[in-house]
């Protein structure tokens, strides 16, 4: 343990290479600020494009998505701590950062924009193992991760981490706070342009029917596939990340049932119920009565 990190609140967790402890406890948020807070694989580098797109009216000119919304508490090797903070601190607003913390570990809740988008877990489950598969093997070294030898093993490897368990539960409470817009990615998928709207009324920026139509075009999942590498490399190297072509794989809606057995649904299914209200489970189309 660092001597920045020893004296922390243990609310800001423990320091990994995607967890920075020292950096959320001393970034400071502001009004204007945007904050991404999505579980890993529910439609977080989507939303970044979004948001890129709507803020700067069309852009197609950045070389990685996280030069122009940084994954907030990621560390950086090429930086110290305070480094990082004055990094964050120079960025212009409308600043907009995408973050895989829980709300107990988010900064400025109250403060800045947080805008979550939600995904069926099965499929959250199922893209993270495509995710780790189509990884290179430094990535996965630089991330500390391993690729599983089988789905069943994957999936228990998942249920046991349960971040996407955690990032619902954790945010529930606040699915009806004024400062944040919870969005489902069944919905984004069936009308991108209307969700780009409620959007855009969310945060009263300042969009002209030219720039919400570059926004539409440049965040559709053609555009972003057909661009692969700027959402790819989002490390400190310039090496590949993934294989090529491989990041911005599908995108669909209940692509699970092309791989998942019965009984693996019904265990993720089963930790959900067990884990999340009834009024969660009905607004995230994981029960109907």
């Amino acid at each position: 343990m660092s001597q920045h990190t020893k004296n922390l609140d243990p609310r800001w967790g423990i320091s990994s290479p995607h967890h920075d402890p020292y950096v959320l406890a001393n970034f400071q948020a502001r009004e204007s600020d945007v904050l991404i807070t999505t579980a890993p694989k529910a439609g977080t580098t989507w939303m970044q494009q979004i948001l890129h797109q709507l803020r700067t009216g069309g852009d197609e000119s950045f070389s990685s998505i996280d030069d122009v919304v940084p994954w907030l508490e990621r560390q950086r090797a090429d930086k110290s701590l305070q480094q990082v903070l004055d990094y964050y601190e120079a960025i212009p607003d409308p600043r907009v950062f995408k973050t895989h913390c829980t709300a107990e570990q988010t900064p400025g809740i109250g403060i800045a924009n947080i805008i979550l988008t939600s995904r069926d877990p099965r499929d959250c489950c199922v893209s993270f193992y495509h995710h780790l598969q189509n990884m290179t093997d430094e990535a996965r070294q630089q991330a500390n991760m391993t690729a599983p030898k089988t789905f069943n093993e994957h999936i228990d490897r998942w249920l046991e981490f349960a971040a996407w368990y955690r990032n619902i539960k954790s945010w529930w409470p606040y699915h009806d706070h004024p400062k944040v817009l919870w969005l489902r990615y069944q919905d984004m998928k069936s009308d991108l342009a209307a969700n780009i709207d409620r959007i855009v009324e969310f945060l009263h920026w300042d969009v002209s029917p030219e720039q919400r139509e570059r926004a539409i075009e440049y965040s559709s999942f053609q555009w972003m596939k057909a661009h692969d590498e700027k959402f790819s490399s989002q490390g400190d190297t310039d090496k590949p990340l993934f294989k090529a072509g491989q990041f911005i794989r599908q995108g669909k809606v209940g692509k699970h049932r092309e791989i998942m057995t019965p009984e693996q649904e019904q265990r993720i299914l089963d930790k959900a119920r067990e884990m999340l209200e009834p009024q969660c489970l009905k607004f995230l189309e994981l029960e109907t009565g």
